[in-house]
């Protein structure tokens, strides 16, 4: 991978960690989705200063599996309420019907 190509990934991923914080999810997965052949381009051996980027990448990485978990597991926990409410309405509606 060219010094260019590892900027280009380490800034990708710079901004998929703000899309992230700013919620908004379909351009980080869009990101990463652009920024994965570029990761998977690395060779094997690198220059400190390409290692020291790539550390950098990492970090950041786990900052994105932790706030996508995070996003995951909100919208679930909105989802298991969502439905739980309208089981409660079928049930207020059931009752009503029985009068």
């Amino acid at each position: 991978m060219s010094n260019e190509s590892l900027s280009r990934a380490y800034e990708m991923t710079r901004t998929l960690v703000a899309a992230l914080d700013a919620g908004d999810f379909a351009f980080a997965a869009d990101l990463a989705e652009e920024r994965t052949p570029l990761l998977m381009s690395l060779a094997a051996e690198q220059t400190d200063e390409a290692l020291a980027l790539i550390h950098e990448i990492m970090v950041m990485n786990e900052s994105i599996v932790n706030k996508a978990s995070a996003a995951r597991d909100a919208v679930a926990a909105n989802h298991t309420d969502a439905r739980q409410r309208v089981s409660a309405a079928r049930e207020y509606l059931a009752a009503g019907q029985l009068r």
